[in-house]
């Protein structure tokens, strides 16, 4: 009885072990080869169950998720002669696990190849490039042409490129403070064209203000010589008919106003107070002559 438990039980064992090295589950973001003695039989991109052969028969399974690869930083010339570090990663995707299988298979080998020819075109690429092509808005055209060489050189592996980028881009230490300086050069330059144009703007505007208010004072002193003349013409006027009108008492005037400021105290005078202006000093002088008739 016992030997027949055995048997039965060696039986099953076998059968489990047969059924379960037979079938193969394919996932749906999985491609699957399967190798017989190192060569490959099947290759399967679709999801579902699969029979091999139990012993004989290797399952490799690769993801078709997209992946990506993060490579080391690498350091080239541009076309300025400027050495300048890049740090690039890189998306991709198995595309054809057969080819993939043949001539990768690992991530490590996977990793290296890439490596290889991410390095190579960026050198290629980057010298068609200067330093202010970098800072400018020819980026996009360096990560571009970047991935199609990446693309076109890592065909043959089973995978497709979907993206080389650029994460960012530093000088090297010895370069920097030489930049740094011609920074600095050039943003002085720029501030002294701009205090110049300042300057000569501000020139410009005293001038033409100074101009103006030439012009206006011109203007106001024409202005008031004109209305100063037309005052004294007025006056004139005024003047000669009142001396037709009341020549004694215009006279009597002018003489008052002659005393007033021509004689002083101490002043001696000889002459004939009859005749002249000085025949007003005597008491007896007229009031008031008649004007000649016009």
């Amino acid at each position: 009885m016992k030997k027949w438990l055995t048997f039965f039980g060696g039986l099953l064992l076998l059968g489990f072990l047969l059924t379960s090295g037979t079938f193969y589950i394919v996932p749906v973001n999985q491609h699957a080869v399967v190798t017989r003695f190192g060569k490959i039989v099947r290759v399967h991109s679709t999801p579902g169950v699969h029979v091999k052969v139990p012993f004989l028969d290797v399952v490799y399974a690769y993801p078709k998720w997209l992946q990506e690869h993060d490579s080391a930083p690498v350091e080239t010339v541009l076309g300025d002669k400027r050495n300048v570090i890049f740090d690039t990663f890189l998306l991709y995707r198995i595309d054809d696990p057969q080819a993939f299988h043949t001539r990768i298979r690992s991530a490590e080998t996977l990793a290296r190849r890439i490596d290889d020819v991410i390095f190579g075109s960026i050198r290629v690429v980057a010298g068609l490039y200067t330093y202010e092509d970098i800072l400018n808005d020819k980026r996009d055209e360096i990560i571009d042409a970047t991935t199609e060489r990446v693309r076109a050189q890592t065909k043959n592996m089973g995978i497709t490129v979907v993206r080389t980028a650029i994460r960012n881009f530093t000088l090297p230490e010895q370069n920097l403070q030489a930049i740094y300086s011609n920074m600095k050069s050039e943003r002085v330059r720029i501030a002294q064209g701009i205090l110049a144009a300042g300057r000569a703007q501000a020139n410009r505007i005293t001038a033409e203000a100074n101009r103006k208010a030439q012009e206006i004072i011109a203007s106001a002193f024409k202005q008031g010589q004109t209305l100063r003349g037309e005052g004294d013409k007025e006056a004139q006027v005024i003047i000669s008919q009142a001396m037709g009108r009341a020549f004694s008492l215009y006279e009597q005037m002018k003489a008052i106003e002659f005393f007033q400021k021509g004689l002083r105290k101490e002043t001696v005078l000889v002459v004939d107070p009859g005749k002249g202006l000085f025949r007003y000093l005597k008491d007896n002088a007229p009031a008031s002559e008649s004007a000649p008739q016009n």
